[in-house]
């Protein structure tokens, strides 16, 4: 792509982008491989949780409240969903530091906490990006469309979840289905 259309693209969101991955690379290399590492876990697990079940639970919530129309239940079940399980892995991360004393080597646990760091900090960019999309208001989804990292961060996400699901969910519950419902958000 050249320079003058990538400086066209590049907007707001393209700096929340280069923030959190220069955050979390910063805090990641600060907090140390191990802790980073549950961190980045932790944005694995929300990642499938809330790619895999918001569409059960938004038709499960909207069958339950038909009066409530207006409700982006998508919208409401992807952040719950999402944050819940970041917040248990959290808890999980809290009790296993608590009982077990483990750091890297020096140089490990630096660097190692950077790499996870700036992995982390994408997939969290992504994440946000998604919730843009699930949003009502035009104007955020239209920003990440128009940006250029955001456009492309975007999808790092739903390769995630696509990979967690045919590599390790497919083997543990072979008649489970990918959830069709994140390819029509991102289609909208």
């Amino acid at each position: 792509m050249p320079l003058n259309e990538t400086l066209t693209k590049f907007n707001w969101i393209d700096i929340v982008v280069a923030a959190l991955v220069l955050i979390m690379s910063y805090r990641g290399f600060k907090k140390g491989f191990i802790v980073e590492m549950f961190k980045l876990s932790g944005i694995v697990l929300s990642i499938y949780v809330s790619l895999h079940y918001f569409s059960r639970a938004s038709d499960f919530l909207y069958q339950r409240f038909p009066i409530i129309k207006l409700i982006n239940w998508d919208f409401i079940c992807f952040t719950i969903l999402a944050v819940m399980s970041y917040l248990a892995m959290a808890a999980a991360r809290n009790i296993f530091c608590r009982f077990v004393k483990v750091e890297a080597a020096s140089g490990l646990n630096k660097w190692g906490g950077l790499a996870a760091g700036f992995f982390r900090g994408s997939l969290t960019a992504s994440m946000l990006f998604l919730l843009f999309y699930f949003s009502t208001v035009a104007y955020l989804k239209e920003s990440v469309k128009k940006s250029y990292l955001g456009s492309q961060c975007v999808v790092s996400d739903v390769k995630v979840y696509e990979f967690i699901f045919n590599n390790i969910v497919l083997k543990f519950s072979p008649g489970d289905k990918l959830n069709q419902g994140i390819y029509e958000v991102l289609e909208e």
